[in-house]
C-alpha cells in the first residue's frame, strides 16, 4: 500500500535528543516495507550508530544499533586427541622397534591440529631404522607451520 507519507532512514553518532549530528540518510521512499528492510539492513551494516525511523517528520524509533555477535567457535574434537593420550619423545623409537598395536598421530602446537599418520608409509619413506622423532623439524602443518609439532602414540582399537 503506498501512501504520500515519506519514510526515512536516518544514521546518528548520538542520540538526536542529545545534540547528535545526522551521519547519513539511508532511505527514503513511500513505501513503509522497503522503510523496513532499509532499517534491518542498516542495523546489520551500521553497528553502535543511532539509527531513526522517520514517517515524515515523527520519528517512530530511535535505537543504537547492536555490535555484531561474536562468532561462534567450533568445540575442540577432545575424542580424537583422546586416541592418542602419550605423547612420544623417546628417542630411542624407530618405526621398526615401534610395537604393531601402536598408532602415531602429529600435534601442531600452533592450531592444536591432530592429524594421524601411516606409519608403514613413514617407514617406507624413511627408512625402517628411522628415529621417529628426528622427523619432527621436517613435517610442516596444514597451518604453515614447520617444526612445532609433537609425536602423539595410541593403541590401535581392538
Amino acid at each position: 500500500m503506498e501512501t504520500s507519507h515519506t519514510f526515512r532512514v536516518e544514521v546518528w553518532d548520538d542520540p538526536p535528543d542529545a545534540g547528535g549530528s545526522i551521519i547519513e540518510v539511508i532511505s527514503s521512499s513511500s513505501s513503509f516495507a522497503v522503510s523496513i528492510a532499509a532499517y534491518k539492513a542498516a542495523i546489520r551494516e551500521r553497528p553502535g550508530k543511532y539509527l531513526t525511523h522517520m514517517n515524515g517528520r515523527s520519528r517512530m524509533t530511535c535505537e543504537l544499533a547492536p555490535d555484531p555477535p561474536e562468532p561462534v567457535k567450533q568445540p575442540k574434537d577432545k575424542s580424537r586427541k583422546d586416541q592418542y593420550p602419550d605423547i612420544l619423545d623417546d628417542p630411542e623409537y624407530t618405526f621398526a622397534s615401534l610395537p604393531e598395536w601402536k598408532t602415531l598421530a602429529i600435534h601442531c602446537k600452533s592450531c592444536d591440529r591432530v592429524a594421524p599418520v601411516n606409519r608403514w608409509e613413514m617407514a617406507r619413506k624413511h627408512g625402517k631404522q628411522c628415529v621417529i622423532t628426528m622427523l619432527l623439524p621436517k613435517l610442516r602443518c596444514e597451518c604453515g607451520v614447520r617444526g612445532n609439532s609433537e609425536w602423539l602414540i595410541g593403541k590401535m582399537p581392538r
